[in-house]
């Protein structure tokens, strides 16, 4: 090898661990990881939590994971990656962990998830947040509860025994990743297989598969839409958010959508695609309206690469 090829070898291999070390340098560690927001079949329900950056009252964020109904968790990346950019927005940002399929089929996540916002609502003022000002951003299986619980509006129990069950699990916008909206279009795959057989069972599969889709769900009263994803997903046709979309619209309920152009299923290779959408620029600028909230948004979103020519 030459001098000067091992020179550029060298550089190269230097460029790799610059890149690898500013990614890791841009990933939001949580202010708290661990917080027990409940208790289910004998186990801690948990979540992360991210502080917002500046004084106030904050708006909520919480993330809800994907990882197909019986994986992932509060930090996988494709999702807890909005903490990256929404902490410095100024939001309480909230990463939570559910029960996870087949163990724990529907609808035991969907209950988890209510039950998180119900905690989070309880003791906003903890975290200098605001109980009136909440949204969901989940993606994938985190998507779909995402839509899920925020169609259901959950009211609280005035009889529960536990203060937390007797706050309301609505929700104030919620934005959905590359999300089912429906079970009923899309054929069921393993993993939806591990997450509705149980119920299916119980109640036959046409009736299941209604309750078990967000779409049904769809009324005046719930809170404006967002749905994200791109239009090369291998797992979510663009029709789960053009009918939920039409269904909103129907009752006169906002719902919006941002499309990705050649977008696969997840965020991590969004921000190397060709003129891809500020998608991140859109989404935090669409809460902020949502939740009436204003200020500068740009930290911690990803850079866009380029391809370089040869």
């Amino acid at each position: 090898m030459t001098l000067q090829r091992l020179k550029h070898t060298l550089a190269s291999i230097a460029l790799c661990f610059a890149c690898v070390a500013a990614y890791a340098a841009e990933t939001r560690a949580p202010t708290q990881d661990g917080i027990v927001y409940g208790t289910a079949d004998g186990q801690p329900l948990t979540m992360d939590y991210y502080a917002a950056k500046g004084g106030g009252i904050h708006p909520i964020a919480i993330i809800i994971h994907g990882g197909g109904y019986h994986g992932g968790d509060s930090k996988s990346g494709s999702e807890a990656y909005v903490a990256d950019f929404l902490a410095p927005e100024g939001y309480a940002v909230f990463s939570v962990n559910y029960r996870l399929a087949p163990k724990y089929p529907y609808p035991y996540m969907v209950q988890d998830v209510q039950r998180a916002v119900r905690y989070i609502r309880f003791h906003a003022r903890e975290w200098d947040a605001d109980p009136g000002k909440i949204s969901l951003v989940g993606g994938s299986a985190g998507g779909y509860l995402s839509n899920m619980v925020g169609l259901l509006n959950a009211p609280g129990d005035p009889q529960a025994a536990d203060p937390v069950d007797r706050v309301s699990a609505k929700v104030q916008a919620v934005v959905s990743l590359y999300a089912q909206s429906s079970f009923e279009f899309v054929p069921l795959n393993q993993d939806v297989h591990r997450f509705l057989d149980p119920f299916i069972a119980q109640k036959g599969e046409k009736e299941a598969i209604r309750e078990a889709s967000p779409i049904t769900y769809v009324s005046k009263h719930d809170p404006p839409f967002l749905e994200i994803l791109g239009d090369r997903d291998e797992y979510i046709p663009m029709p789960e958010a053009t009918n939920l979309q039409a269904a909103l619209h129907a009752v006169k309920v906002r719902c919006d959508i941002i499309v990705i152009p050649g977008g696969k299923h997840g965020t991590g290779g969004w921000n190397k695609l060709p003129n891809v959408p500020d998608w991140e620029r859109q989404m935090t600028a669409w809460l902020n309206a949502r939740l009436h909230r204003s200020g500068p948004i740009g930290e911690g979103i990803r850079a866009r690469v380029t391809a370089s020519t040869p």
